[in-house]
């Protein structure tokens, strides 16, 4: 894991009390599960504290025993949700893995992990994370300190199968935002032709991402 994203995810949380006991962490983690599950469906502002603590088979003191307000509760959440898509990333993405594979290989398990993120049990409250990025901006740091780590990583990756490719850092980062673009659009907007469960979207989106691997940047504009 990156040092920098390390390091915010070790912080302290403002507003979630320490769970210094093994019962106070048995209680956060199943709040954590209940307020996971109910984001699915739910959005945030939505979401009653009461109904959340019936979920976590607690109470609203209980809740209130370990989190100051809803904000830190998610907070709470998007900090592990960023820790178990960093695990997903690290095993998906292994140099031992992907050692030998050629570079199509390499583009389809790339896009696998990401669909593997954006669908999985944290999807609500990452859908929740990036509605929330134009009235906190502060929350885009973890976020972008991963977008950084897994362009470093997946370029080197790279490096020894497109030979000669000077431009493989620019591609690759045009490539990795392009990527995330497309799958945040479809969480965000449940009306579009190719939703995450489709075949054919993940079969499009790595053809898409190989290309722009392989293929010729741009020339650059003259400024």
């Amino acid at each position: 894991m990156s040092d920098a994203l390390d390091h915010v995810l070790a912080r302290d949380i403002p507003g979630v009390r320490p769970a210094d006991q093994r019962r106070s962490r048995d209680l956060q983690g199943r709040f954590a599960s209940a307020g996971r599950k109910m984001l699915l469906t739910t959005r945030l502002n939505d979401l009653p504290i009461p109904a959340l603590a019936r979920a976590a088979g607690s109470s609203v003191g209980g809740f209130y025993s370990r989190f100051e307000s809803k904000e830190a509760f998610f907070e709470f959440l998007r900090m592990r949700m960023l820790a178990e898509h960093m695990q997903l990333f690290d095993d998906g993405l292994a140099p031992g893995r992907l050692a030998g594979k050629p570079r199509a290989d390499v583009s389809a398990a790339f896009v696998d992990v990401m669909l593997a993120v954006f669908s999985g049990p944290w999807r609500g409250v990452l859908r929740e994370a990036y509605a929330m990025i134009p009235d906190r901006p502060e929350n885009w740091a973890p976020m972008q300190a991963r977008g950084q780590y897994l362009r470093a990583r997946i370029t080197e990756i790279y490096a020894p199968l497109v030979p000669g490719a000077d431009d493989l850092d620019e591609r690759v980062s045009f490539a990795v935002q392009l990527l995330f673009s497309a799958l945040n659009n479809e969480m965000m907007n449940p009306n579009l032709a190719f939703g995450i469960h489709d075949p054919r979207f993940r079969d499009y989106l790595v053809a898409a991402f190989d290309a722009l691997i392989a293929g010729r940047a741009p020339p650059r504009q003259q400024r």
